[in-house]
């Protein structure tokens, strides 16, 4: 009988093992996706307050099962594509960059319409959007990457506006992008005098000094509404670039705990995760 109501919730396959079916209802109750019967996306408060494990000595909790009890009573399902994908581009010039999900996308679009505005860019090309599944990792990409959620965007690597400065906390290493403004009179941007930062270049693995020029601080101005972040290098930048990262900005809410959590909502199977080689660690593996 559980099985069964795991599976008309969509939590249970066939050979698939029931007890990490069980545990990633118990997660998903937790959180405010839902998906109806008939396919809708919808929002709900959530009333589950009970364990995460799975079965317990054996045995379901009697919370879990009550919840479950409550979801085929109100017609809900896993929320499975709970989100959509959007192409983010300038659609003023029929250019596509990629895609993101629908809320990662609309705010994107706003953030690049209020950066223009300020005289600097985030528009595309972009290095990458909405990547799909990995099966071969090639170097400085990660397997769990928001970028197969569709939740991250790599900035054009060759703009030739921005002046990338390197900012080490303790081992780790941070960047911040400035961006030199369309407008050198005064009326875009802050001016900073040469040499007032120093600017890393990754083809020589040198410094210099900053030209004077008026600049948006890129970073600040992406980070600041809260809802996308920059992420640290990986080790090993200084050897191979494609590690350095100081092009990825993320979007940061409602970070589900699970990789496999995060690509549900995007449309992703367990199946076709397993398929391509994904284990249950991976799967259970921290998203980012």
């Amino acid at each position: 009988m559980l099985s069964q109501d795991l599976t008309t919730l969509g939590y249970f396959e066939t050979g698939g093992d029931g007890n990490r079916a069980l545990a990633r209802f118990e997660r998903r109750a937790k959180t405010k996706y839902r998906k109806t019967a008939g396919g809708q996306s919808i929002e709900e408060t959530p009333v589950y307050a009970g364990p995460e494990t799975g079965l317990v000595s054996g045995v379901a909790p009697q919370s879990t099962l009550d919840e479950i009890a409550r979801w085929l009573r109100l017609g809900y399902r896993a929320p499975l594509g709970f989100y959509g994908l959007t192409k983010i581009g300038d659609l003023t010039k029929n250019e596509t960059w990629g895609a993101l999900r629908t809320d990662v996308a609309q705010s994107w679009l706003a953030l690049m319409a209020r950066i223009r505005g300020l005289g600097a860019t985030i528009d595309g090309p972009y290095g990458d959007t909405k990547r799909p599944l990995m099966n071969t990792i090639s170097i400085g990409a990660s397997k769990f990457s928001f970028h197969v959620c569709g939740r991250a965007v790599d900035l054009n690597q060759g703009e030739a506006s921005y002046f990338i400065v390197h900012e080490p906390k303790g081992d780790e290493s941070w960047w911040r992008i400035y961006c030199k403004t369309g407008d050198q009179t005064g009326a875009q941007g802050e001016k900073l005098e040469t040499g007032a930062v120093a600017c890393y270049h990754f083809a020589t693995h040198q410094e210099s000094p900053i030209p004077a020029g008026y600049y948006l601080d890129l970073t600040a101005e992406i980070q600041g509404g809260g809802l996308f972040e920059r992420i640290r290098s990986q080790n090993g930048w200084q050897q191979d670039t494609r590690k350095a990262e100081w092009w990825h900005y993320q979007w940061v809410p409602e970070k589900q705990p699970t990789f496999q959590d995060e690509a549900e909502l995007i449309g992703i199977t367990e199946q076709q995760m397993r398929a391509v080689g994904y284990g249950d660690a991976d799967l259970d593996h921290l998203p980012g």
